[in-house]
């Protein structure tokens, strides 16, 4: 059963987490009974077997119906959606028990009230290496910011600014309304968060798709305050405009509450929250959401939470001896160490940089913020070079080769590996058609041969070092690496198992079986290695436990029998089939 803790604030993820009050979940608590209270609610879905068209029909329909069911007295609209079924308006005690008792009606909720309270990055992740070696900088992709607007007079953004629009209740410039074609930023978070991922490098440093374009979305004001379905509303607006703009990534560097599993039927906001993102990805448009900054091991914000979004988390991208955050502090910082504030769970996609970020300020200034906010545009960034190097990548593509060209990362708060984007590594595997070399891995003792990790370098064998994954074996055991590097020697690894080499790889390399028992990854099977599985005999295993060489979640005569039957064997392995 999933459970969540509601949490009716968007936060913007600005780097140093705030705090922000909460409101009772309507499944445990009535909503706050006010003469007037504004809320969004979900509609039944319309058939998802019928056009576009005829499905926008019947929302309409629904809508109508609902309406005119309650009394304008009760029930006053404020906005209506076009392809999301729900609304937004205002009602008194009595319209809202009168809603939650129309059958077209599937919950309604608070409407969430948000609350404010690269130059190296660019290196870490290998994006200098793609503008040098591969000449991309995500021209022709357009990326939707949802955010706090853009500094539109920025000399590091303005070139790139392709279209604004603004929701946001009654502050949109230049005449506090509700909606306007202005997106001009008062806060600084959502300039930030564009340069990231665009900044020419005039005043702030280069951004990592420096020539994407930059379609911005201001759905917060100059407190950092909006509600949901200004969000929902962006969300729309974006996916509607999706052709005639260009835009095949959404940046969305806000969210708010704490899920610990998908979120799409928790509340009316992450319903509606769902479909509009549904819409937006079966328009084509890959979107990116900040994981949240509450220290959360096993939570995420919505809409991060949502199926099919790409979660991201935060990394620091240097050692550094401290850093303090309002709800921890991390010491002794190395470099790929997922920040103790980032939010986790088992539906976390990806993490990138996102500490100390220098990028744009407002008044054509540069500023440092911190928070998943900064690593959601890292992944965005990096989708904009792959779509430039390869246009007709889908979402499914992107997301698959950001996970499985990316470098693992263990949060030591929960064990769980999750892979920090390489851009470098996620380019290099679409730029060219062919492969320059691929094979198979078979891992002794386990049915399931994925996750090897496939390292090549253009040096010899006797004198490579390896540092950086170039691909990862697939649930067959297949890799290849593509690109145009002159590579002499590629290095085969999984923890546990001794490694494998090949020489002068060309083509397909065959298959080769990795022995496992190297226990202390000293590539060498000995007495160490038997002794650590007989410390820890009889106890429980999995995938995630290196003694248990055969992955049948126990640790026992069997994985020491292994282990002894490859007693004094070492690494690295070179017999392929």
């Amino acid at each position: 059963m999933k459970t969540y803790t509601p949490n009716y604030h968007i936060i913007i993820m600005l780097g140093l987490a705030l705090l922000f009050s909460h409101y009772p979940a309507q499944a445990s608590n009535p909503l706050p009974q006010t003469d007037k209270l504004q809320v969004v609610i979900a509609l039944r879905p319309p058939n998802p077997n019928v056009e576009v068209s005829a499905q926008a029909e019947q929302i309409a329909q629904a809508q109508d119906t609902v309406i005119s069911s309650v009394s304008p007295h009760d029930f006053k609209v404020t906005h209506r959606y076009h392809a999301v079924a729900g609304m937004v308006g205002e009602v008194t005690p009595q319209g809202l028990e009168a809603l939650r008792r129309h059958p077209n009606v599937q919950a309604v909720d608070v409407d969430m009230p948000v609350q404010a309270t690269l130059d190296r990055s660019a290196a870490f992740i290998r994006a200098t290496e793609v503008w040098s070696q591969f000449g991309l900088t995500g021209q022709g992709v357009n990326v939707a910011l949802l955010d706090t607007g853009v500094d539109l007079t920025h000399p590091d953004v303005v070139d790139n600014l392709v279209a604004q629009h603004c929701f946001n209740h009654a502050t949109c410039l230049p005449d506090n309304t509700d909606e306007s074609d202005n997106a001009q930023d008062e806060q600084g978070h959502g300039s930030h968060v564009a340069g990231i991922i665009t900044s020419r490098g005039q005043v702030a440093p280069r951004g990592i798709a420096p020539d994407a374009g930059i379609v911005a979305v201001r759905v917060l004001n100059k407190f950092g305050s909006g509600w949901t379905s200004d969000v929902v509303k962006g969300i729309e607006w974006a996916t509607a405009h999706r052709d005639s703009l260009n835009i095949r990534i959404m940046n969305l560097s806000l969210g708010g509450g704490s899920y610990d599993n998908i979120c799409d039927q928790a509340t009316a906001n992450t319903i509606l929250y769902a479909q509009a993102i549904q819409a937006a990805q079966q328009a084509g448009i890959i979107v990116f959401a900040a994981s949240g900054n509450d220290g959360q091991p096993n939570g995420l914000m919505a809409p991060a939470c949502v199926s099919g979004v790409v979660s991201v988390g935060n990394v620091y991208d240097v050692a550094t001896p401290q850093y303090s955050w309002p709800t921890c502090s991390d010491t002794g910082i190395f470099a790929d160490q997922v920040a103790c504030s980032s939010n986790s769970g088992s539906q976390l996609d990806l993490l990138a940089p996102g500490t100390a970020i220098i990028s744009v300020g407002l008044g054509g200034g540069r500023a440092s913020m911190s928070g998943t906010s900064m690593a959601t545009p890292h992944a965005s960034a990096v989708a904009a070079l792959l779509l430039q190097g390869k246009p007709n990548l889908t979402s499914a593509d992107i997301e698959a080769i950001l996970k499985e060209s990316g470098v693992p990362v263990k949060d030591n708060r929960t064990d769980k590996i999750t892979p920090r984007i390489d851009a470098f590594a996620a380019v290099n595997r679409v730029v060219t058609s062919t492969a320059l070399f691929s094979g198979t891995i078979v891992l002794q003792g386990r049915a399931n041969p994925s996750g090897v990790t496939i390292f090549a370098s253009v040096q010899p064998c006797i004198s490579a070092t390896f540092t950086v994954p170039l691909a990862r074996t697939d649930e067959r055991g297949y890799f290849e690496v593509r690109g145009n590097q002159p590579y002499r020697c590629v290095q085969v690894m999984r923890v546990g198992y001794l490694s494998g080499q090949y020489a002068e790889p060309h083509g397909n390399l065959g298959t080769l079986t990795l022995l496992n028992g190297d226990i202390n990854g000293d590539n060498l099977i000995n007495i160490l290695d038997i002794a650590k599985i007989a410390s820890v005999y009889g106890g429980v295993g999995g995938d995630n436990i290196v003694t248990d060489l055969n992955a049948d979640s126990k640790i026992d005569i069997f994985d020491l029998t292994l282990a002894a039957n490859n007693y004094k064997k070492n690494g690295p392995l070179m017999d392929w089939k």
